[in-house]
């Protein structure tokens, strides 16, 4: 199993991403947790929740995270460069601003994922068991319970179990291969809240990863073993927050409500890791797109948008003698670029029906 566990100085919460299971090709079974709700969603949750009336539809993302969209005119309307959604026929469509499609049925479950114009795998369901089959003709199979968190594993002789406690908490996997079983076990200690993960022990009976937290739920600290890469944060009154990394160097970062989201707006100190540059400054539009941005040295960035939230115009060093602008069009279905102009060149794209690119082409200016 590999495994990444991190700590969010920006959004004062634990998350956690382990690889159960990888095949040669790249296709993998995996678990993300997040501290908001204590679940353990595996690689292939995705999922869209659907009002009685449809009028409000929710995308949310394998590790949890919800983009929330309003039936406006016949329109599915979200905020600005968060992707698109569309009531389909026989079902839905999510099209992130990377250009994956996700496709659902009407009750919100995902049936295929589409990347560079070719599906990856589609989904097939039967009760609680799922059926992911992939481009190259594998399928990984699994079950999974109502909050999408997985039940079971199995392919090419492994079979794992995942257990869980009375509050549906994630507390064992058992992974069993060629006749041998291993465990890992998952700790949840602060009494205050028995969803908060604060702790994971290998299959050696090693606790390599702990957490804890505040008592609002925050996460106040995350370390491996023999507190290696120990990271803290301390909340301040004034609504910033204090990152000390194992290095003893701090950081503050001071924070703003913009778009029902906290952002960033500036960061005094050293940087740490998984966090902003250091001495910086943000501004944001009403819909949270970052508008400016001034580095350590003072030099400025500008940004515009268009009406999806896509970047039209970035200008470096703005204001000064070497200020330089790079401008982009886009494909006005996709969110695929057309044009990009800098000082020195422009760049054409084209692309096929399926997104995939097909030309490039660049001139001097």
């Amino acid at each position: 199993m590999t495994a990444w566990v991190t700590l969010s100085c920006l959004h004062r919460v634990t998350s956690s991403s382990i690889k159960d299971y990888v095949y040669s090709s790249g296709l993998a079974f995996g678990r993300f947790y997040n501290s908001l709700d204590g679940s353990w969603r595996h690689s292939y949750s995705a999922h869209l929740n659907i009002t009685s009336e449809s009028e409000y539809v929710s995308f949310v993302s394998a590790d949890g995270k919800a983009i929330f969209y309003k039936l406006s005119e016949g329109v599915y309307v979200g905020d600005s460069g968060n992707g698109s959604l569309v009531r389909l026929e026989a079902g839905w469509e999510y099209r992130s601003p990377a250009n994956t499609v996700y496709q659902f049925d009407l009750a919100g479950r995902l049936t295929s994922v589409t990347e560079a114009g070719s599906i990856q795998y589609t989904l097939a369901y039967a009760g609680r068991e799922v059926k992911v089959i992939a481009l190259n003709g594998q399928v990984l199979t699994f079950t999974e319970d109502a909050r999408h968190q997985p039940l079971s594993f199995s392919s090419e002789g492994v079979i794992i179990n995942y257990k869980y406690d009375a509050n549906l908490h994630l507390t064992e996997v058992e992974r069993v291969q060629n006749g041998v079983t291993a465990r890992r076990h998952y700790h949840y200690e602060d009494p205050r809240n028995t969803g908060l993960l604060t702790g994971i022990t290998d299959e050696r009976g090693v606790r390599f990863a702990t957490w804890s937290y505040d008592e609002k739920g925050r996460a106040v600290s995350s370390q491996h073993s023999d507190g290696a890469g120990l990271t803290q944060v301390a909340y301040n009154t004034d609504g910033s927050s204090t990152v000390t990394n194992e290095l003893g160097k701090t950081t503050i970062y001071h924070y703003q409500q913009i778009g029902g989201i906290k952002r960033v707006i500036s960061v005094e100190g050293e940087p740490s890791a998984n966090c902003p540059a250091s001495n910086s400054t943000y501004t944001y539009d009403e819909r949270g797109l970052m508008l400016t941005k001034t580095d350590a040295k003072g030099l400025v960035t500008t940004y515009t948008y268009d009406d999806r939230g896509l970047e039209v115009s970035r200008t470096e060093a703005s204001g000064t003698p070497v200020a330089r602008t790079i401008t982009t069009e886009w494909d006005p279905a996709r969110f695929l670029p057309v044009k990009t102009v800098d000082d020195q060149r422009i760049t054409s794209y084209r692309y096929d029906d399926q997104g995939r690119e097909i030309s490039r082409q660049s001139v001097a200016r």
